[in-house]
């Protein structure tokens, strides 16, 4: 049986936490070895952790930066594959993680992630977005890049020791590691049948941040000019408008919220 490090990255997850973690541990077909990287937790979920015997790292929330965190993931593990599931993350079978990691026969393959689907009690938008981003097939490419989610995914060590995560980046750290990856000839593989449930609802304050620190992300990424305000800013808001229109959807704040957030995000990055 292959045995399988997976690194779980833990900050508040309740009620999350209990069920992602012993959906972690009942995986078949792989031997799984949990660590987890606790965040400062003081909801309960470092508690869950400990009550089930496993090996955690105490990571210091002021100091958190993503890529060292799974840079330190990795130099923490041994494995020839190591998973990252974030511990709001819940394997809704026992051979999850087996689908994962099972595109890694094909030597190619550097990194795969999991199918999300939304919570039981998601909103309607939240709902469109997965079925959008994590449907049956490969998600459709991003503007400036290709998709990719490390809330459920798998590395293989042999490429991250050839190019370890950027640890200055504070947003989309897994999309400039597999962009890297991608430019340098390895594969990235979408698992459709590892089905993890993950989704979040976010006000318009976190969707106004969180978008702004993927548009600053971005710009380094992919190395962005100027923003254009029709291309980055009206052109974007109007096609998220018309597929939430097309789904039944009517999102206007939110929508609005994300879009000005990546703006702010691309004219910080020309600033700096």
């Amino acid at each position: 049986m292959v045995v399988l490090d997976v690194v779980v990255r833990c900050r508040n997850e309740m009620p999350y936490a209990p069920r992602a973690l012993d959906a972690l541990l009942d995986q078949h077909g792989v031997e799984p070895r949990l660590i987890v990287f606790e965040c400062g937790s003081t909801d309960g979920s470092r508690e869950e952790v400990v009550a089930r015997g496993l090996s955690f790292v105490h990571v210091d929330p002021i100091s958190y930066v993503p890529g060292r965190v799974l840079n330190a993931g990795m130099a923490a593990t041994t494995s020839p594959l190591v998973a990252f599931v974030n511990a709001d993350a819940i394997a809704r079978d026992r051979h999850a993680l087996e689908a994962l990691i099972e595109p890694f026969q094909r030597p190619e393959v550097a990194a795969t992630f999991a199918r999300q689907v939304p919570r039981p009690d998601a909103s309607r938008a939240t709902r469109v977005e997965h079925a959008r981003a994590f449907g049956e097939r490969a998600p459709t490419r991003v503007r400036n890049g290709a998709f990719f989610s490390m809330a459920a995914s798998a590395v293989r060590r042999a490429t991250w020791e050839a190019l370890p995560f950027d640890e200055e980046l504070r947003y989309s750290e897994d999309v400039d590691w597999t962009t890297r990856v991608r430019a340098l000839g390895w594969g990235v593989e979408y698992v459709p049948g590892a089905v993890f449930e993950h989704s979040h609802e976010y006000d318009l304050r976190a969707a106004f941040r969180r978008r702004r620190g993927e548009g600053l992300a971005e710009a380094s990424i992919a190395r962005l000019g100027a923003p254009s305000v029709l291309d980055d800013l009206v052109r974007p808001l109007g096609g998220a408008l018309l597929r939430d229109l097309g789904a039944g959807v009517l999102s206007i704040p939110r929508r609005v919220a994300e879009a000005t957030g990546y703006w702010a995000g691309r004219r910080a990055a020309l600033r700096a």
